[in-house]
């Protein structure tokens, strides 16, 4: 097998199993997935010192952050479970470091031919669940107490309810639609997918629809506000831009404002409850624990494990055990305190920068040089109400875009905008 082709299958597998892990889970079960983690975690680190001289530096925030989290098994409740949980991030900042050896346009193709993939067979898992009548169960719980709680999928596509796909969650799902409708519209205005695109992007569309989530809508909202930005970018004079940026800013100040004063009005009015279906409570009962220790936080999981005390009984909503806190930045307060809260922060910052140099300096066609600034911005408004930004493909994504990729040979020309200069009168 040649260098790039094993470069290639490596990122598929790992965009894969981080893009839809509850997938990988439900088939094989907790301990086979965590086999799964082991081995590519191996394979993520053979790979980076193989090509230990093209990989990009990974940045001070994110050697921070991995620091900190290994060092945090000192003062954890579980020590061992902390290392395990920081050995996964290890392992998520290798493989992105292993991808930052592939030019920006190969890295976002395998992003959507990946995504793709998902969705599509998300779809046929909801039709043949609906066609077959009732819900179906992960293969790994079996016939257990409140199993129902946890299963698969409900199978109500055809009564009007919301699909759970693959991933087993009607938000992740709208999620990875939402990902991938970000890289299938930059695609398709590259002219990448001239005759297929309506079916990349359709697809997206109706299984956000079909998911029926309002975070992603909001993101939605978010993506559009952003592209809007990035085109007048281009467009016009910096001057002009800065006038839009700062306009746009106070709109979206305003919206919030309305929001948050009719939002009793507003949530009965999307079949949604006032208090973010229990987030509201859950982020109290988080903050009230985070207060235990608000420095250096109880020691880093990323995914909450149920077999360590406190979480496995801080989160009871009915008979589900919440293992996040449904909020990124709570979630780092909690797991690392202030300190983490400010890595983080530092690492979204670093990230965003490099994607904002992308648009600047790139080579490729403008559309897909927008693709890393809009993903980023999808996860940082996604982190607002999951944690999930903070392990899987939101981490992946994060590392790569904080290390940064080579700028790819192929594409359009690089693109600034004109400054314009007021228009002078000719002397009579």
């Amino acid at each position: 097998m040649t260098d790039d082709r094993r470069l290639t299958v490596f990122a598929v597998l790992v965009i894969v199993q981080l893009s839809c892990g509850d997938l990988v889970r439900n088939i094989i079960g907790w301990p086979a997935w965590g086999a799964t983690v082991g081995a590519l975690l191996v394979w993520a680190l053979v790979e980076l010192w193989l090509r230990r001289k093209r990989v990009k530096r990974p940045g001070i925030a994110v050697l921070m952050f991995l620091a900190l989290a290994f060092l945090s098994a000192f003062w954890a409740a579980s020590w061992w479970s902390t290392l395990l949980g920081a050995a996964i991030s290890l392992g998520i900042a290798a493989s992105a470091l292993v991808m930052t050896c592939m030019p920006l346009q190969r890295f976002i193709t395998l992003l959507h031919w990946c995504l793709q993939a998902q969705l599509i067979g998300s779809l046929l898992f909801e039709v043949a669940a609906a066609l077959r009548g009732g819900g179906v169960r992960p293969v790994w719980y079996g016939d257990i107490a409140n199993s129902e709680v946890y299963w698969w999928t409900h199978g109500e596509l055809f009564a009007g309810g919301r699909i759970y796909g693959l991933p087993g969650n009607p938000n992740l799902i709208a999620m990875l639609a939402m990902l991938a409708l970000i890289i299938a519209v930059a695609r398709a205005l590259s002219g990448r997918d001239r005759r297929t695109w309506p079916v990349w992007v359709g697809l997206s569309v109706l299984m956000i629809a079909l998911s029926q989530s309002i975070t992603v809508a909001l993101i939605g909202g978010a993506i559009l506000a952003a592209s809007t930005l990035i085109v007048i970018r281009f467009r016009v004079s910096r001057p002009a831009y800065y006038r839009a940026f700062f306009a746009s800013l106070s709109l979206m100040g305003i919206a919030v404002i309305i929001g948050a004063v009719l939002w009793q009005a507003l949530a009965a009015w999307l079949g949604r409850s006032s208090d973010l279906t229990g987030r509201l409570d859950i982020w109290r009962i988080v903050l009230v624990r985070w207060l235990d220790s608000p420095i250096v936080g109880d020691g880093w999981m990323g995914y909450w494990m149920p077999w360590v005390e406190p979480y496995d009984g801080l989160i009871v909503h009915g008979s589900i055990v919440h293992l996040q806190a449904h909020n990124a930045w709570i979630d780092m307060a909690l797991q690392l305190g202030i300190i983490g809260v400010l890595i983080f922060f530092a690492l979204q910052v670093t990230a965003m920068r490099n994607a904002v140099a992308i648009i600047r300096y790139g080579n490729e066609h403008p559309a897909i040089r927008a693709v890393p600034l809009l993903l980023l911005i999808a996860l940082a408004v996604q982190g607002l109400t999951e944690s999930r930004p903070l392990t899987e493909i939101g981490a992946l994504l994060l590392f790569v875009f904080a290390a940064g990729l080579p700028r790819s040979r192929e594409g359009g020309p690089r693109t600034l905008p004109i400054e314009t200069q007021p228009r002078q009168e000719q002397p009579k």
